[in-house]
């Protein structure tokens, strides 16, 4: 067993738990963890979206990775209610298993939503077709750093050829909202002892992860320039599983923005203002 006061940020832990839980049962992250972890949207979650609709003028709306249909559908659901009318709503989804929940749920919420089955490198090719752009776009859930690997600048480059792919279904005045994990703070962590790590990785009540420290612990137990890997451990069922994500940093997304867009604001954890620590850092940019 390692000594407790080891840095935690070692190889080994790429693939294998931390010793406090190296009898937990290793699941799927999609179905074993996610699931328990994100929960449902909340009201404040969704309220934020709508204000940026609203206060914009907003009507056609586009969610780039709709997985299963809870956000777009609240949002639908509570502009509806505030009397604001929407012009078109779609999303985009490369999963069928997502693109099925998300088809139940629309249909059960009597909410007519065409899907775009599409993988992003392809876009704007889709099934069915995109017959027009988008005055709004959303891709949440930190979904962007799922592209990349190799190094920082391949990462950068990936992740630049997808939000241009994004760009290209938004018309010119429109806006793009992109989430992103708060890289810059994981990145602090990288040389902190093991409970040091757990200690600063700990966070309030989250808007958007719901679970988070509380029915699942998660931890970032590998970090470098070009991958983070977090380890997800559920104590009730004595499971765990990791994710391995691409890291893109403040500097880089404010960059691979500016192509396209114009940044308006940046919010950490659906709020305004900066803050060094936070779990998301989230991005509304103006098309050029």
């Amino acid at each position: 067993m390692t000594d407790s006061k080891s840095f935690v940020n070692t190889l080994p832990y790429i693939s294998n738990p931390i010793e406090e839980f190296g009898s937990f049962k290793f699941v799927d992250w999609e179905t074993g963890i996610y699931p328990k972890f994100k929960g449902g949207t909340k009201q404040r979650e969704i309220d934020f979206f709508v204000d940026i609709i609203q206060k914009r003028g907003l009507r056609n709306i586009l969610d780039f990775g709709v997985g299963g249909g809870l956000e777009l559908s609240g949002i639908i659901k509570t502009l509806k209610k505030h009397g604001y009318l929407l012009e078109s709503m779609e999303a985009n989804e490369v999963d069928e298993s997502f693109i099925n929940l998300a088809s139940k749920l629309f249909k059960q919420e009597q909410q007519k939503v065409l899907i775009h089955k599409a993988n992003w490198l392809d876009l704007p090719k889709a099934e069915p077709s995109y017959t027009h752009r988008f005055d709004f776009g959303f891709l949440t859930g930190n979904s962007l750093t799922y592209i990349g690997g190799g190094t920082r600048e391949y990462t950068k480059k990936a992740q630049q050829s997808i939000v241009t792919k994004f760009a290209g279904l938004i018309e010119k005045g429109g806006y793009i909202f992109i989430d992103s994990r708060n890289y810059d703070y994981i990145k602090s962590l990288m040389n902190l002892p093991k409970e040091e790590i757990f200690e600063n990785f700990t966070f309030d009540y989250s808007v958007y992860y719901h679970g988070f420290q509380e029915k699942v612990l998660v931890f970032p137990a590998y970090i470098s320039d070009t991958v983070v890997v977090l380890h997800y451990y559920d104590k009730d069922y004595k499971k765990w599983s990791k994710l391995d994500l691409y890291p893109i940093y403040q500097e880089d997304m404010l960059e691979i923005l500016n192509k396209d867009f114009e940044v308006e604001d940046t919010y950490h954890d659906f709020t305004d203002g900066y803050k060094d620590k936070s779990l998301f850092v989230q991005y509304l940019a103006r098309k050029r």
